[in-house]
């Protein structure tokens, strides 16, 4: 089985890493697992232009940007499941994470049907990564969980637009800390059965 989990911090060994370890750790107890980790912030992401090149209006064109994520996009249809993890960033995501799902559109094939006069009169996505499972994974500073909730809420549609199966899902509060996860025995515990899940789910 092949995992590519996505690390949307900027802070490496600190705790959304911390947790996404622990649920591949969960992931390899259950199965034979190959895991590629990516580092967001050190990976070469350019900025999505929002050149709509994966629009309706312009069917699936390539995108114009040169960089890592030409390979990433190809390694992520070879893999049978995710792991996407950011820590919460004013509320939301973090801006790595944002950028990173805006650039994995051209995941999402555009099939653009039209009359004679060139209308169109049916269009519609087809996910290249249909089907396949992942893993969300959140950290956050704030005691509240509703501090949260945009962050999760963005994650969850993410997941839907490219009609991915979440098997799991991590979220750990009130670390003001750096690694202050590795000290929640409850949380780590709750990372590791969404690696089993995302290892054995059907």
């Amino acid at each position: 089985m092949k995992i590519m989990a996505f690390v949307g911090s900027p802070r490496k060994g600190s705790n959304t890493d911390i947790l996404i370890d622990k649920v591949i750790e969960g992931a390899r107890s259950s199965a034979d697992v190959e895991v590629e980790k990516i580092y967001i912030y050190d990976a070469d992401i350019k900025y999505c232009t929002g050149c709509g090149a994966h629009t309706i209006l312009q069917g699936s064109k390539d995108c114009p940007l040169k960089d890592d994520m030409e390979g990433i996009l190809k390694r992520m249809q070879e893999a049978d499941g995710f792991i996407f993890g950011s820590p919460n960033h004013g509320r939301t995501i973090s801006a790595g994470m944002t950028n990173f799902f805006s650039r994995m559109m051209p995941l999402l094939q555009m099939h653009v049907e039209r009359d004679d006069a060139g209308n169109i009169v049916h269009a519609e996505s087809r996910p290249l990564i249909k089907g396949k499972k992942a893993v969300i994974v959140v950290s956050q500073g704030d005691n509240v969980a509703s501090s949260s909730a945009l962050v999760l809420m963005i994650l969850d549609a993410n997941l839907r637009d490219f009609h991915l199966r979440k098997v799991g899902e991590v979220f750990s509060m009130f670390n003001l800390k750096r690694a202050q996860v590795k000290d929640k025995p409850d949380d780590l515990k709750t990372a590791f059965a969404a690696g089993v899940r995302l290892s054995t789910a059907r």
